[in-house]
């Protein structure tokens, strides 16, 4: 029998802009909900500093957003389900900056509407240059830059703002 471990992770890309997000918003009373692992990792794409930038630019915009929250590991129920209590009550949407995993596990757990500006590209993992590089599945001995592969598909690995 033979054991691996694995490291990989989910490999997330920008698929709006803020102005696109801005006028899905509009009106509304978001809270940010962010992943502090993959997210985080992916060029600052999510976590808690990713989140409050939003919130911040959101608010200055005039969205009434009530509150960030971070998880360390959107894909696990029991984590998601754990932060509940800072889902503030008046929150009508829910802005998800995580992998696709994470919305589907908020989205349950809250069913609140979700906002999801972001797209799961695939898994991969940290190079030793601290690079996140994307697996392909045409050849999985020359991995893309996540960048690399995000370009490809005509999106960007940057944060909102």
């Amino acid at each position: 029998m033979r054991y691996v471990y694995s490291d990989n992770m989910m490999m997330i890309a920008r698929s709006m802009d803020y102005a696109d997000v801005l006028d899905t918003v509009k009106g509304r009373n978001p809270v940010i909900w962010t992943c502090s692992t993959c997210a985080k990792l992916c060029n600052g794409i999510g976590g808690i500093d990713a989140a409050e930038r939003l919130a911040d630019k959101l608010r200055n915009d005039g969205v009434n957003v009530l509150s960030c929250v971070s998880v360390s590991a959107a894909c696990l129920m029991h984590k998601v389900r754990s932060k509940g209590e800072e889902l503030h009550k008046d929150a009508d949407m829910i802005i998800s900056l995580m992998c696709d995993i994470g919305v589907t596990c908020i989205s349950r757990a809250f069913g609140k509407d979700v906002l999801d500006p972001l797209i799961t590209l695939g898994y991969g993992f940290m190079d030793d240059d601290g690079s996140p590089m994307i697996m392909s599945c045409n050849d999985a001995h020359a991995p893309l830059t996540l960048r690399e592969a995000a370009e490809k598909k005509g999106m960007s690995t940057d944060p909102l703002v």
